[in-house]
This record gives structure tokens, C-alpha cells and sequence, in this order.
């Protein structure tokens, strides 16, 4: 939701998230924990592949809206009415996720396809009304978005590896149209756009933290206890890394106008926070085991998850703030890189503690920040809160 000005650089008009959009986003909360249950419930690469597929599908679905109400002041009833129909649709959708590849595959591809025609349909009316720069941007996009889920109908009716294919296409087309075609013409609220994926990170955390609460079945382990309170610390440093001490990231955008602002927006939050989500994720499939069976050593897909996932959380947040701030944090890197060079040790220790382990990198990372501080002063090392 933005005026025309955001196009010049004056953020006089942005405005942050509202009551909709987070009413929108219970749905995709939902999906986001399909998407974790398809790993839980089918620890192997097949499960893995198949969740990293459903993921991809489902935050280009949410990324979608994201660009379509920031990009429209339309706070109307007939706005309304079709972000809820959208929400129907994707309530279907994530229902059906589970079984997306196998029984429920035409179930969620025509919920998704609903999702993304009416998505489709809302940016073609209101493009009508607005600028022919965005005019033409919306309708040189607008196939690929119809495109994309339309490879996961015809998946619904191909038998593996076909199927999974199918899906790879649709990600591509889904992913590669913003980059080959641009988006000039497209406006952003830089408050806007830094709330709501802002928001989508609090939504992954907090996907974490059910996981962590689903695998503690004993209580009366007092290896459990520690391993949930464990989990929770680490969520929190994950919390700390991306909101930071200071600020800059709706400034950065703020600084830049036009077709430059749009595709910061682009790659540092519609590209860029995918890594940073399905890394929360990852992590919760790992804590998720460790909690469960905290005496015992990880196997090795939970182990990856655990070590992976929190790996690339910090190197995807390193990505990010290089994109927008062109700034590369040592903290993060060694954080991230030690991180993965955890994962020979975890598949030898008790669950318990490969946590610990996980906890102390991020609590040394958090220490040097804190410490630093003083250094960075108010800059941009950190994210806008």
C-alpha cells in the first residue's frame, strides 16, 4: 500500500502491514508448518526434496501478495473480499500439501492455481487505473505467474520423477521472470516491504518453536527440559542476527528510487529471505529430533538439518545484508562456517548437545556483536527495528 511518491523516493506515503495482511498471513503460517512436516514425517532426500519444492511454491505464493498490496492503496471492501478468497484457496492448498506429490497432488495444484489467477486478475484490474510503465511490467509477468502453478496441474497427472520436474519448471519460471523480464514501473514502501518480511521471519521462528514444543514427548527428561530451553536460546539468536542493533535496512531502500528500488526489493527480500525462512525451518526439523531424543546421536539427515539449517541462516542473512548494504559481517560468515564444520561432531554426540554446541556459535556471535557495537555506531550493520 503506497502512493505514487514512492517512486521518486519520498517515503512520505509508505505504510507498514496492517490487519489484513497479517489475518492473511495465518494461512501461509499453516503451509510454512506443512512444509516442516513433510520433512518430520519423511526423514530421507526424497522428503527433503520434495518439502524443499512445496517451500519454493508457497513463498513465491506469499511473495506475490507481498508486491501486490504494497503496490495498490486499495483498502476497499472488493480488495478485501479477494485477498480472503485468496486465503480460501490457500487454506486448501496447505491442507493438501502433505499428500502434494502423491493422493492430494490435483487437490493442491488447483487451490494453488486459484491462489495465483486471482492474484493475477487483481494486479491486471488495478494496473489499469495506474501509470503505463506498471501497466506494461504487470502484463509482460503476469504469464509466468499463471504458468508456474499451471506445471504443478499437469504434475498432479505425471508419475515420478516427472512429477517432481514439473515442479522444478514451475519454480523456475516462477523465480527466473522477475530477473529476465525486471519490474520497472513497480513501486515500494520501504516500511512496508521491511515489515512484512519482518513478519515472515517471526512466522518461520515461531514454526521453530512448535517443532521444538511437538518433539518434547517426555518431560520427565531432564535432558528434554534442558534441550527445549537449548532450542529457545537459539531461536533467540536467530531473532537477534537478523533484527539486529541498529538500523538500515528500510533507509537502504529509502535511498534509492525507481527501478533500482524495486529490484533491491527484489533480490534482498523476495530472493534473498527464501535462504533465511528455509533455513528456520531446517533448523526446526533438527531441534525438532534432538528434543525427542536428546541422549541419543542425530542420524544424519536430522544432523544436517540441525547443522545445515543453522549454517545457512547466517550465510543467507550474510547475503542479504551484502545485497542491500554491501556489507559483508565476519561475525556471520564465521558463524555460518562454523556452524557447518559442526556436523562431523554432531553425528557423534547426544542430541542435547549437539544443540549446545549450535547455541554456543550463535551466544559467541551475539557476545562479538554486543561487543563491537560501540564500533558501528548507529550505522548500517543491522536491520530496521
Amino acid at each position: 500500500m503506497t502512493g505514487d511518491d514512492e517512486n521518486t523516493g519520498d517515503t512520505s506515503g509508505s505504510t507498514s502491514e496492517g490487519n489484513l495482511e497479517l489475518f492473511f498471513d495465518l494461512v501461509f503460517t499453516f503451509a510454512m508448518s506443512q512444509v516442516t512436516h513433510l520433512m518430520v514425517n519423511d526423514l530421507t532426500p526424497r522428503g527433503f526434496g520434495r518439502a524443499a519444492l512445496a517451500l519454493l511454491a508457497v513463498w513465491w505464493a506469499w511473495v506475490g501478495y507481498t508486491w501486490l498490496i504494497n503496490t495498490f492503496d486499495t483498502t476497499n471492501v472488493g480488495h478485501e473480499a479477494a485477498v480472503i478468497a485468496a486465503m480460501a484457496a490457500m487454506l486448501v492448498a496447505a491442507t493438501a500439501l502433505p499428500t502434494a506429490f502423491s493422493s492430494g497432488a490435483l487437490v493442491f495444484a488447483i487451490a494453488l492455481l486459484a491462489v495465483r489467477l486471482i492474484h493475477v486478475a487483481k494486479f491486471l484490474a488495478h494496473s489499469s487505473r495506474d501509470d503505463a510503465d506498471l501497466r506494461r511490467s504487470i502484463r509482460r509477468i503476469a504469464p509466468a505467474f499463471v504458468l508456474a502453478p499451471a506445471c504443478i496441474v499437469a504434475a498432479a497427472f505425471v508419475a515420478s520423477p516427472g512429477r517432481e520436474l514439473l515442479w522444478v519448471a514451475a519454480a523456475v519460471i516462477d523465480y527466473g521472470a522477475p530477473a529476465v523480464v525486471g519490474l520497472g514501473g513497480f513501486r515500494v514502501s520501504p516500511s512496508y516491504f521491511v515489515s512484512r518480511h519482518g513478519s515472515i521471519i517471526i512466522i518461520a521462528l515461531g514454526e521453530a518453536i512448535v517443532e521444538l514444543g511437538y518433539g518434547a514427548t517426555d518431560l520427565h527428561q531432564f535432558d528434554v527440559i534442558v534441550a527445549l530451553v537449548l532450542g529457545v536460546a537459539m531461536n533467540a539468536t536467530f531473532w537477534w542476527t537478523y533484527f539486529g542493533l541498529s538500523s538500515g535496512a528500510q533507509q537502504r531502500l529509502e535511498q534509492t528510487t525507481g527501478t533500482e528500488r524495486a529490484h533491491l526489493a527484489r533480490d534482498a527480500y523476495s530472493y534473498l529471505h527464501l535462504p533465511l525462512v528455509a533455513a528456520i525451518m531446517s533448523f526446526a526439523v533438527g531441534a525438532h529430533a534432538a528434543v525427542a531424543h536428546p541422549t541419543t546421536a542425530l542420524p544424519l539427515l536430522p544432523a544436517v538439518a540441525l547443522a545445515g539449517g543453522t549454517a545457512l541462516f547466517y550465510l543467507g542473512d550474510v547475503a542479504y545484508r551484502w545485497r542491500d548494504h554491501r556489507q559483508i559481517p565476519t561475525d556471520r560468515l564465521a558463524a555460518g562456517l562454523a556452524a557447518a564444520a559442526t556436523l562431523p561432531a554432531l553425528l557423534h554426540v547426544p542430541g542435547v548437545a549437539a544443540l549446545a554446541v549450535l547455541t554456543a556459535i550463535g551466544v559467541v556471535r551475539l557476545a562479538w556483536e554486543l561487543w563491537q557495537r560501540p564500533r558501528i555506531g548507529t550505522g548500517v550493520a543491522g536491520h530496521a527495528r
